[in-house]
């Protein structure tokens, strides 16, 4: 469904609430359903009558007929014609309604004023009539007056004033007619309580929305904070006047800039608790937001008050007053905040009572985050969207335990974690809690498609052990010691025990992590994602019998204890059954795959200009890729010990982190090598444009080898092993060559010298993984997969 936000977009431009509102309920749309969403925005001056009059007209005048359904918020937006329009209110222009009074103009415009087309203007509005006709006919006389308007007298075009109060009062009124409107929804109850906001007698939805900033966080409670816009509606001057009152060591932090910043400043000169931090950065408001001990927000009447909603999704208590509006839709006196009135004495009283009991705040932000934990753009879409358009439904929501960070995909775990979870994110709600190295940096990340991911590093008790046990044995165990000793990492755990709590799937991506088990639900779905066989992969080099035990052991349990198992091929299904005698029925084949679209396959003639500008033009260049798994460094021995002294014509580049590892365990790469290391995706690609040919001499491993779908999204032609080329459905010389370790010389100097046959395995093997190892089909049939079960 094509869906369209129409929206004023003000002249001089700013970001506040509405824009907010309008960006996160868009992103929302576009990444998280099958629908389409466009923001529709057009230049809107509301500082003198004649501006805003033709902005109603023009919106009014607005084509909207390819869209299926039209949102509006707020004014003059709302004039735009279109059968399935839905009303979403923020506000009217206040200035003409709820805060009128503040001018102490006339309601009614004045007898003398009434002549002319004054009258017959005056006269549609008083009928009553909202019709297409009446509304034509109104605009027409505007513009007549409009040409003639130094016939009249300048009183008649006060802005704010009474004649365009009653203009403005009858657009709207005509906008929001029930037989021009589907639905009516407002952003807060107080919204709805203004006077002549709404037709009478119209059913009325209150959906709260969510902030922009996302990911809040609780972890101190060291000062009073406040962010906002610094101007009179604000009221920052009574935070200021009331701490005056305050006697305790309490700092006021005050985020945000404005026309009454440098007032302000003067105001608080004298007492140093006082601080103006001006613009924040997400990061830094997230910050300030989790380590305050209250959240101050004194606003007039506010529509609703996001500052409230930020303040208690990061666990905090608010302070607010008793006419401030929205925010009294979530703040309980004592319960989830303080409610003051609005004079020094009162609030200060209140700070007063909340530093003599800081106690307090902890529980006050506890029952204030249980509140409005549930609003979220998830359930904006879903309740705004009318109720006969069957588009949203509540997420499953899917928790991964994995072994690592899944961003930024490096290597081949990596990019299946990434890959596949991101694209299931489109439908599932899914959150990746990774246990990551020691050395590294905790991570809480919203990836593709709402993807969410928490890397908290091991501790240093479960690093030590993990050394020691790599001292004994000489070899890298960093997986394998989570099986008895991941409980060491008691950050970790106690994060993972939170997450299962509203988890209705748990996939352990690895076995590794199985033994956190014992915190599952019974009620919830368990599945183990086995990406290789892992028992066979390890058992030809980790040499110690009481660790292998230990790796079978716990892949046995993964596969016959959880509801589901899925394997990357064919052949670890039949060795899963095999080994562990598991249920043919509960395992599923979910291949690796590639994502096609940033692999894309390289032109012969580009690649002969990438070789021409690095000056080897007529050099066969021969690509290996590999993480330090030591399978790849067994294939990057094969390659030194056996192709090189062969095949000197040829430089080979390897790429990965296999370099390092030879390095490491072997020594120094001879010059025939072009040693690139790790890299990002995008260089990665860059350097497959420079090579003839890849190879994949593989002698041992399980799963399959993503290494070998890049080579062939890329156009690249491949020479591989049969270990190499496990789990592909390649058939040799159409897709790829496929020969003994031995023959992998000669069939480089024969691919190389056969320019019909490269093209072959170039075209065939793009055509093999477009159609069945693409990311995107993969994650259709996963996706299909886990609908089925649930």
């Amino acid at each position: 469904m094509r869906i369209a936000i129409i929206a004023p977009s003000p002249v001089p431009f700013t970001i506040g609430g509405a824009e907010k509102l309008w960006w996160g309920l868009q992103n929302y749309v576009n990444s998280h359903t099958s629908h389409q969403c466009e923001l529709i925005k057009i230049q809107t001056k509301e500082n003198d009558f004649w501006n805003l009059i033709d902005s109603y007209i023009r919106y009014y005048k607005l084509n909207l007929e390819g869209f299926d359904l039209v949102i509006s918020t707020k004014y003059p937006a709302w004039m735009v014609q279109h059968e399935n329009h839905i009303v979403y209110m923020q506000h009217h222009l206040r200035g003409l309604f709820d805060t009128y009074h503040f001018f102490h103009l006339p309601i009614n415009i004045p007898d003398q004023l009434i002549t002319e087309l004054v009258a017959d203007i005056c006269n549609i509005i008083d009928s009553g009539s909202f019709s297409n006709k009446n509304l034509e006919m109104l605009i027409n006389l505007l513009d007549a007056l409009k040409n003639r308007q130094k016939d009249y007298p300048p009183d008649l075009f006060l802005f704010p004033g009474p004649f365009i109060r009653k203009i403005v009062h009858f657009f709207d009124s005509f906008a929001l007619s029930p037989n021009r409107i589907k639905r009516y929804c407002a952003i807060s109850h107080n919204v709805i309580s203004r006077k002549d906001y709404f037709p009478e007698n119209v059913e009325i939805s209150v959906i709260y929305h969510p902030s922009l900033i996302d990911n809040f966080q609780c972890n101190s409670f060291d000062y009073l904070f406040t962010i906002s816009r610094l101007d009179s509606p604000k009221r920052i001057d009574l935070m200021i006047d009331a701490l005056k009152n305050v006697p305790h060591d309490i700092n006021l932090l005050i985020a945000g800039t404005g026309p009454e910043e440098n007032q302000l400043k003067i105001s608080a000169k004298n007492d140093k608790r006082i601080k103006f931090l001006g613009y924040l950065s997400e990061r830094e408001i997230r910050e300030l937001y989790s380590n305050a001990l209250a959240v101050l927000y004194f606003p007039y009447d506010e529509d609703y008050g996001l500052i409230t909603i930020e303040g208690m999704k990061s666990s905090k208590p608010v302070i607010t007053l008793t006419d401030s509006g929205g925010s009294l839709e979530f703040v309980k006196n004592n319960e989830t905040g303080l409610i003051c009135d609005p004079n020094p004495h009162s609030i200060s009283e209140k700070i007063n009572y909340l530093l003599e009991n800081r106690d307090l705040a902890p529980k006050m932000g506890i029952n204030a985050h249980s509140i409005v934990q549930g609003i979220s753009w998830e359930n904006v879409a879903s309740s705004l969207i009318y109720k006969d358009i069957p588009i949203f439904s509540k997420k499953t929501k899917i928790l991964v335990l994995a072994t690592y960070s899944c961003y930024p995909p490096q290597g081949g775990g990596q990019q299946r974690v990434y890959n596949l979870y991101s694209l299931i994110a489109r439908n599932f709600d899914v959150t990746i809690c990774s246990i990551i190295e020691s050395n590294k940096l905790y991570q809480n990340n919203i990836l593709k498609n709402g993807l969410k991911q928490v890397c908290i590093p091991q501790s240093h008790s479960h690093a030590t052990v993990q050394w020691e046990l790599e001292r004994k044995t000489g070899v890298n165990l960093y997986d394998v010691a989570m099986i008895d000793h991941v409980e060491l990492s008691q950050e970790y755990v106690t994060k993972v025990k939170e997450y299962l709590k509203d988890s209705d799937i748990v996939i352990f991506s690895h076995p590794y992590l199985y033994s956190l088990k014992s915190y599952l639900q019974k009620d919830q779905i368990s599945i183990y994602e086995a990406h290789n066989m892992e028992y066979l992969l390890k058992k030809d080099y980790v040499k110690d019998k009481q660790l292998l035990e230990r790796i079978f052991t716990i892949e046995n349990n993964a596969c016959i204890e959880t509801d589901l198992t899925l394997v990357t091929s064919y052949e670890d299904k039949e060795n899963i059954i095999k080994y562990y005698n598991s249920n043919p029925d509960n395992i599923f084949v979910i291949p690796n795959g590639v994502d096609t679209t940033s692999i894309q396959n390289i032109p012969t003639q580009m690649k002969k200009e990438q070789k021409k500008i690095v000056g080897l033009p007529s050099v066969p260049i021969i690509l290996f890729v590999g993480s330090w798994h030591p399978p790849n460094l067994e294939a990057l021995e094969f390659v030194v010990d056996n192709l090189i002294p062969k095949r000197k014509d040829c430089l080979f580049m390897v790429i990965g982190s296999v370099c390092d590892y030879y390095y490491h365990e072997s020594g120094k790469l001879p010059r025939k090598i072009l040693a690139f290391g790790t890299v990002s995706e995008e260089e990665k690609y860059e350097l497959y444009k420079l090579a003839d040919i890849a190879i994949n001499p593989m002698f041992s491993g399980s799963g399959t080898n993503l290494k070998m779908l890049d080579y062939m999204s890329a156009g690249i032609p491949v020479i591989t092993t049969i270990v190499g080329a496990r789990g592909i459905e390649i058939e040799n010389y159409k897709h790829a060559i496929v020969c003994p370790a031995e023959e992998i010389s000669d069939k480089i100097v024969e691919l190389y010298n056969n320019e019909k046959l490269q093209d072959t395995l170039k075209q065939n093997g793009r055509n093999l993984v477009e159609k069945k190892y693409s990311w995107n089909t993969i994650a259709n049939n996963f996706d299909q997969t886990l609908r089925d079960y649930v």
